[in-house]
């Protein structure tokens, strides 16, 4: 009967020490885990800053933008630069003066990138309150000059 004692106390000092321990290392790999992610605003956005152009040997203009209700369904956007050249295949690379692709923010919410003057938005669920355009070093950052982003606003899109 005393060896069963034993035994039954050892087992249970066995998952005590199991569960003190699962307890311990989940918090450690808890807090590692966080501390992983300080600095981030979020997991799914990510803000790129501006890089200011004004010192580039190319500093591009965004014309202008204008949408076009498509035949079928959505709109067609088109944007016109200036000393600007699309470069998709150097997307998430260095900064090239002149060079890049744009942004396109539906409603404040970045939807999508532009790779060429042309770009078709499909029909939403949703109105278009306000659509921006924002020309982008191959980098991702908004290209400014003197803090302004080389950017255009177009409010109410139907």
């Amino acid at each position: 009967m005393t060896k069963l004692k034993w035994s039954a106390t050892f087992q249970i000092l066995i998952v005590i020490l199991g569960l003190a321990g699962g307890v311990f290392f989940s918090k450690k790999a808890t807090s590692l885990h966080e501390k992983s992610h300080t600095g981030l605003a979020s997991h799914t956005v990510m803000d790129h800053g501006y890089i200011d152009v004004g010192i580039d040997s190319i500093i591009p203009k965004l014309e202008k933008a204008e949408v076009f209700q498509d035949p079928i369904s959505g709109w067609n956007l088109y944007i016109e630069t200036e000393d600007f050249k699309f470069t998709p295949e150097n997307v998430s690379s260095k900064h090239v003066p002149g060079s890049g692709h744009a942004h396109l923010m539906i409603n404040g919410n970045k939807v999508a990138r532009i790779y060429s003057n042309w770009f078709h938005i499909p029909q939403l669920e949703y109105h278009i309150k306000e659509l921006e355009i924002t020309l982008n070093s191959n980098s991702h950052a908004i290209m400014s000059v003197n803090e302004k982003p080389i950017s255009i606003k177009l409010i109410d899109i139907e």
